[in-house]
């Protein structure tokens, strides 16, 4: 043991316990630690991933053939500038960013002074455009019918909204993914809303539930904007820019529905909620929605959820609930989101058999991290950039726990109740769905720092590995069925096949009935409303006739009746211009004779 000295300090290599420490530390990207630690372990050196399997062994630790490891897909999208920072470098190999802070840079931290790489299931340049980012984004997964959740990331002003939604020229992925999925399912949708998802749980509606929901699908497509135009021309360029599939199967029955949702202030509201009516004209104060977790599953209680038949509805109710999003202007960006949106498009299959299966795509437009140095925020807009940037920091905490639970192989270190965003998100934290990030950063020198500690965050995600095999939301309606093994001889078994396919066939049946039933009662309301409206207006004609000619005698009498007043005071006015004239004459005859006698 060395010996101790009042005079001389200790060596900083050797603490207290005189443990040996590296000299030097050098950072390394990830493939350098992977190249490193195999070079070294034909050396018989103790490195981490050694050590790691050792402990896995004695812990009994294994792999299991149903479980695959999955991780998310993080993938970095710059915006275009006209003169991007060379500070911002793109390996050869086309998915590692390479960030070195310029030597006369004043940076708050002395770690943003070094070369650091980050690395990205895909890089896209200021080049690429809308499609080739959605085309290894999200359609493959689209295709694959898989839940998967998709979050937009970066700075302020960084092109989070215009990657997920586009402008009325460019489609973003959001509504690339809708047209995808109305055309892969055209010719499997259903025309009634018979299933829908509640409270977490798929159930069949009764005949009024189904006439309350077409109700309020009518009341809201009445309140979105008429998009037809910028519709078509998303629709034709879209159509120019992918080929989708259809998909062609057999007793299936698609139902599509949507919601929108905004947590602001940690606070959740509904951006697809039907209005109340009020007499004043004052904003109508939202509600504060919970969000709840019941058998695994997370759902918001009260959310409106709203059957859809097509991209153009879904696109329609998309605008309408982007008109409700709270924005404000800041010095980075003059139409700053102030909350995280999550639209989420659930799936739901029908199978005659009664087996029911859902599939849900959720695309989360997270809202921009902010300097309040930078964004001259004050007042409620400060407020809005606290709970932001706090709720992002619960994010980036779920992240960094998510990646070492790897090594605790302890999912519920995941602290995702400290934040309304996280609580929504925690099926892709957990890793029971599927979760894809596109970060976005503005390759400029004055946004070094922003854009580092965005980069931290997407490395801390693309680190995550998930160890729970990821498997599709199902539920049975009818409990009649039950598992029968392989190896066992039922002597009843072709009676039991032949009781199912008269069930599935009488089932179906009863579906054709109800809904020629309630397209008849459709049609039968069309053709009353249109009788009474017709009746209306013909009573309305004939009413307004009537008052014509009502109005048209009281004015008759009332000319006649002026008329005759008229003459009655003509003549007494001439009666009256008579006598006048009468006493006139007398007057004048009575002065003649005076002045006679006068002349005498």
């Amino acid at each position: 043991m060395e010996k101790r000295s009042f005079l001389m300090p200790r060596d900083p290599s050797v603490d207290r316990c005189f443990r040996p420490r590296p000299h030097k530390k050098q950072r390394l990207s990830y493939d350098d630690v992977i190249i490193e630690s195999s070079e070294c372990s034909t050396d018989g050196s103790d490195t981490e991933s050694e050590y790691a399997t050792r402990n896995g062994e004695d812990d009994n630790y294994s792999t299991d053939s149903s479980e695959v490891e999955t991780g998310p897909q993080v993938f970095l999208r710059m915006r275009p500038v006209e003169s991007p920072s060379k500070l911002y470098v793109i390996s050869e190999c086309g998915n590692t960013l390479i960030t070195s802070a310029a030597t006369n840079e004043n940076t708050s931290n002395n770690n943003s002074r070094m070369e650091k790489h980050f690395s990205f299931s895909t890089i896209f340049d200021s080049s690429v455009g809308q499609r080739d980012v959605y085309d290894k984004c999200v359609g493959p997964k689209i295709m694959d019918e898989e839940c998967v959740t998709i979050m937009a990331y970066g700075t302020s002003g960084s092109g989070k909204t215009y990657t997920l939604l586009g402008d009325n020229a460019r489609a973003g992925v959001l509504p690339r993914a809708l047209e995808h999925i109305f055309t892969m399912y055209n010719k499997l949708l259903y025309s009634t809303p018979k299933l829908k998802l509640i409270n977490g749980e798929m159930l069949i509606l009764e005949d009024e539930k189904v006439m309350e929901e077409l109700k309020i699908r009518r009341q809201l497509l009445a309140l979105s904007p008429d998009i037809k135009e910028q519709y078509n021309r998303l629709h034709h360029g879209i159509k120019g820019d992918h080929e989708f599939v259809e998909k062609d199967t057999e007793n299936v029955s698609i139902m599509i529905w949507v919601s929108f949702v905004e947590i602001y202030n940690e606070l959740v509201y509904d951006l697809l909620t039907i209005p109340s009516k009020q007499t004043n004209m004052a904003e109508p104060r939202r509600k504060n929605l919970r969000i709840v977790c019941n058998k695994g599953e997370v759902f918001v209680r009260g959310l409106t959820s709203v059957f859809v038949k097509s991209g153009e509805e879904a696109i329609k109710l998309l605008r309408l609930g982007q008109q409700r999003i709270t924005y404000a202007s800041t010095s980075v960006n003059a139409n700053s989101s102030r909350s995280h949106c999550v639209f989420t498009v659930d799936v739901l299959k029908y199978h005659q058999s009664g087996m029911s299966i859902r599939t849900c795509y959720k695309f989360c437009d997270l809202a921009g991290s902010e300097r309040v140095d930078k964004t001259g925020t004050v007042g409620s807009r400060l407020k809005e950039a606290q709970s932001i940037n706090t709720s992002l920091m619960v994010l980036g905490r779920c992240l960094d726990a998510a990646s070492s639970t790897k090594k605790r192989n302890n999912a519920d270190v995941i602290p995702y109740r400290d934040s309304k965003l996280t609580l929504l998100l925690q099926s892709a934290l957990l890793g029971k769905e599927r979760l894809a990030m596109i970060v976005t950063v503005t390759p400029l020198d004055k946004f070094f720092e922003e854009n580092l500690n965005v980069l931290s965050f997407a490395s801390i995600a693309k680190n995550i590995i998930f160890k729970q095999p990821l498997v599709r939301r199902q539920t049975s309606r009818y409990s009649a069925f039950a598992q029968v093994e392989q190896s066992s001889v039922n002597p009843l078994q072709e009676y039991v096949e032949e009781l199912e396919s008269q069930n599935i066939s009488l089932r179906a049946e009863i579906d054709q009935m109800n809904f020629n039933h309630i397209r008849q009662m459709q049609l039968l309301e069309e053709r009353l409303r249109k009788e009474l409206t017709d009746n209306c207006e013909a009573s309305i004609v004939l009413t307004q006739k009537q008052c014509e000619l009502r109005s048209e005698k009281q004015l008759l009498m009332q000319r006649r009746e002026f008329e005759a007043t008229i003459a009655s005071l003509k003549r007494r006015h001439e009666e009256e211009i008579e006598d006048l004239k009468d006493e006139i004459e007398d007057l004048k005859s009575a002065n003649s004779d005076i002045e006679v006698i006068d002349d005498e």
